[in-house]
C-alpha cells in the first residue's frame, strides 16, 4: 500500500496545478469556471495530465531515489541532528544490498517505497488516465472539478481567508 504521506502529496501537487492553470484561464478570458475546465481540456498541461505525466515524473523521482545509489555517500555516517537523514542512515546500514535495490527514498515526505508500491504509483496513474480520456467531456469535467473541489478543501484548511477563484466551493453549498 502506497504510503499516506505520499498518496497525499502527489495528490494535492496535482489537484493545485489543475486548480491554477484553470483560474489562470479563468482570468485571462473572464469566463465561467465551466467554460474555464472546457478550455482547459485544449491545454499542453491538460494533454500531459492526461498522459499520466505528473505520475511518471514522480515516479522517475522516486526511482533515481533508489537507496542502493547511496551505499557508499560519505553521508551514511556523517553525524547528524537531522531526524529524516538519521531514519536514512538507519535504513542504509540496516537493509541487506537486496532490500537496498527495493527501497526508494521520497524526498519532500521522508517516506520510504518499495517496487510493488511503485507499480501501485503506475496504476492510480493508469485509472488517472483513463478518467481524463475524452470520449466522455461531462465526466472528464467532473473528474477535474472533483480536483478542484479537493484543492478548494485544503485551502479552506490552510488559509481558511485566502480568496478562490475559481469558488468551487461556494457554488456547491
Amino acid at each position: 500500500m502506497i504510503p499516506i504521506k505520499i498518496k497525499e502529496h502527489l495528490d494535492n501537487y496535482i489537484h493545485q496545478e489543475v486548480y491554477v492553470q484553470i483560474a489562470v484561464i479563468k482570468g485571462k478570458e473572464k469566463i465561467s469556471t465551466k467554460a474555464a475546465i472546457n478550455s482547459y481540456f485544449n491545454s499542453n498541461h491538460f494533454r500531459d495530465l492526461s498522459e499520466g505525466r505528473p505520475y511518471d515524473h514522480f515516479i522517475d523521482g522516486l526511482n533515481d531515489k533508489c537507496l542502493i545509489k547511496l551505499v557508499d555517500s560519505p553521508m551514511k555516517d556523517k553525524e547528524t541532528n537531522d531526524q529524516v537523514i538519521q531514519e536514512l542512515q538507519k535504513k542504509l546500514k540496516e537493509l541487506s544490498s537486496d532490500d537496498l535495490k527495493n527501497t526508494f527514498w521520497e524526498i519532500e515526505t521522508g517516506e520510504f517505497v518499495n517496487k510493488d508500491q511503485i507499480k501501485e504509483l503506475e496504476l492510480e496513474r493508469d485509472q488517472m488516465i483513463k478518467s481524463l480520456d475524452l470520449k466522455d467531456k461531462d465526466i472528464v469535467h467532473q473528474v477535474l472539478v472533483d480536483f478542484c473541489k479537493k484543492y478548494e478543501e485544503l485551502c479552506s484548511l490552510k488559509y481558511p481567508d485566502a480568496p478562490l477563484p475559481l469558488e468551487i466551493l461556494k457554488n456547491i453549498n
